[in-house]
């Protein structure tokens, strides 16, 4: 395990960029570990808040391995790896605030599982910072649907909302992409952690292979000193009637 410790280039480059890639944050054995630990919860049957996506797509493997949510809530693992200390030191440095954990997810995506349409979480989550932090527990790439995110994009503010291609992304709405926007893919080994702000464009496509998994344990932090908002209309999902 990496004891993250960010340096100043780091926290710069979050700012300008709006998001920062760390590598080994969890080592390899743990993260085979935390795979081992949710495919045990997941095979034990429904959990609070699962989510297989739109079902206009019957046939997604999403649909047989569904999203976790907030099980920190009910799995002390998982509340304890969200709240490992030098990932909320990270975190605070990042926001610039004292961290609140939010929101925990995960993701599985089986072979031949949709992506997400490129988003911003702050057309979800109406708070001010808002931080993600997206830990790869498999190999991502972009045959397996890897994280791509919108180098920037956080600058822009929250953008306007529109229906997503549901045939390729298992949620019904997407960010409308500005000008001149180009989405990047990001490299991760299992363990590997993005941190990325809550107003950045980011998503994946979907998993193009029939032999690998992409799961990712994902956790949401707000600060203490964190801004409830009020979206204009048109840039939040809930908008869409069927995001």
């Amino acid at each position: 395990m990496t004891d993250i410790r960010l340096k100043e280039a780091q926290l710069q480059q979050y700012r300008e960029q709006g998001f920062l890639t760390v590598r080994s944050a969890f080592d390899r054995e743990q993260a085979a570990a935390m795979i081992t630990h949710y495919m045990t919860l997941r095979a034990e049957g429904p959990k609070p808040g699962d989510t297989g996506g739109t079902s206009d797509q019957p046939h997604d493997t999403n649909h047989q391995y569904p999203r976790m949510i907030n099980m920190h809530e009910w799995d002390p693992a998982s509340d304890g790896w969200a709240r490992r200390p030098d990932l909320l030191a990270a975190t605070a440095a990042l926001i610039d605030d004292t961290p609140v954990l939010r929101q925990t997810m995960l993701y599985f995506k089986p072979p031949g599982g949709r992506g997400q349409g490129l988003h911003q979480d702050e057309q979800y989550i109406c708070q001010d910072p808002l931080l993600g932090l997206w830990i790869a527990l498999d190999p991502a790439d972009d045959d397996v649907g890897q994280m791509v995110v919108v180098p920037g994009s956080h600058q822009h503010g929250l953008l306007p909302v529109e229906p997503a291609d549901t045939a390729f992304s298992f949620t019904g709405g997407q960010t409308k992409m500005p000008a001149g926007a180009i989405a990047v893919g990001v490299d991760m080994a299992p363990g590997d952690a993005l941190f990325f702000d809550g107003r950045i464009i980011h998503g994946s496509y979907p998993n193009r292979t029939t032999d690998r998994w992409r799961r990712s344990f994902i956790c949401h932090y707000v600060g203490a000193h964190s801004k409830t908002f009020e979206p204009a209309p048109g840039t939040h999902m809930s908008h869409l009637s069927h995001a």
